[in-house]
């Protein structure tokens, strides 16, 4: 054996050195001290890390579950659950853990639970579970923590309903375009599974908020449904595309407007506002304009209990239009008129 010892020493001694013949002389070359160096080195890094990877660490290291990839009840992901029931929990994507033990132990747990581990699956056939005896750690590794320390199999009937949608997009048109019609789904429903006290209180399910800016035309947007209870229901579609029609506007006016009184007293004509005549201007889609100039039933009025409730001496008349016509930003010049009430002219 000291004969095994000393040949391995002679050549780690030449490997550094060089030539046996010279290791005793004082002049060495630079390239034999530059290999001494790094090879002390590199030796000193080694036993470093041999010797803390054999002392107690500590170190985070997270599992991933099922429940991040399944579907809500999958028999892939959760066992021991009726074909009619589903928990009224949902299941942790992740169990987050600090362990304690030797460093190269801790370092082996981690690279196993990111790369070589499966996805931890559940059983559901007792009413609650402690979380760590999901990991199956060896006995020189001790849990310091570990988040959720207890998971509750807490079953229910399950519940199957079709949702309207509801779009949370705001389309934000570019002038002189203007919103024409409401928005449109496709699909506009969607299929809902999932625990029978959370499914029958739901009405609709929204789409997640967004916002279009810039509109000009026709726009179908794809949105995805908000997920704010994913892993406790499921939906038959992720996603839905919405559309919106913009049209291009411009103005139009129609001057010389009589303002209607409405709702005065059967031959009661007491009441005489000033100005009589007032001026309407509005935006229209082009291909309404030449129909809101020729149409007779935009109007102006002022209704009688306007004036009976008044106490300033001045009324706001409203512009009436048929909502065919899709008129927008309507105003009436001037904003306020002066009314007279004739006492004793009847």
């Amino acid at each position: 054996m000291p004969d095994v010892l000393r040949r391995l020493w002679r050549g780690v001694r030449e490997a550094i050195f060089g030539d046996q013949s010279t290791f005793g002389e004082t002049a060495r070359t630079s390239g034999a001290r530059r290999r001494a160096m790094i090879f002390s080195l590199v030796a000193s890094i080694v036993i470093w890390l041999l010797l803390s990877l054999s002392e107690n660490q500590y170190l985070s290291v997270e599992y991933v579950t099922c429940a991040s990839q399944a579907q809500v009840a999958s028999p892939s992901c959760i066992s021991g659950l009726d074909t009619d029931s589903v928990l009224t929990q949902p299941l942790p994507k992740t169990i987050r853990t600090t362990l304690y033990g030797p460093g190269r132990s801790l370092l082996v747990q981690r690279f196993q639970a990111r790369h070589l581990s499966s996805p931890i699956t559940f059983d559901a056939t007792m009413p609650a579970l402690e979380t760590q005896l999901l990991l199956r750690l060896p006995e020189e590794i001790t849990i310091e923590s570990i988040v959720p320390e207890r998971i509750d199999f807490q079953k229910e009937a399950k519940m199957e309903r079709m949702l309207p949608i509801e779009s949370r997009v705001t389309f934000v048109p570019q002038p002189p375009y203007f919103l024409t019609s409401e928005v449109k789904l496709d699909p506009d429903t969607v299929e809902v599974l999932g625990p029978a006290s959370v499914v029958s209180r739901l009405e609709v399910w929204p789409t997640k908020p967004d916002t279009v800016v810039g509109v000009s035309d026709t726009v179908h947007y794809s949105v995805s449904l908000l997920d704010s209870l994913t892993g406790l229901v499921n939906l038959s579609t992720k996603e839905t595309t919405v559309t919106q029609l913009a049209s291009q506007y411009t103005e139009g006016q129609k001057e010389y407007i009589r303002v209607e009184l409405e709702g005065l007293p059967d031959g009661n004509n007491t009441v005489q506002l000033d100005p009589e005549f007032v001026t309407i201007t509005y935006q229209v889609p082009l291909s309404k304009f030449s129909e809101a100039q020729q149409s007779q039933f935009i109007q102006a009025t002022v209704s009688y209990n306007q004036i009976f409730a008044d106490t300033t001496g001045h009324v706001e008349p409203i512009a009436q239009y048929p909502p065919d016509l899709m008129l927008r930003q309507v105003t009436v010049s001037p904003e306020r008129l002066r009314y007279f009430i004739n006492i004793g002219s009847q």
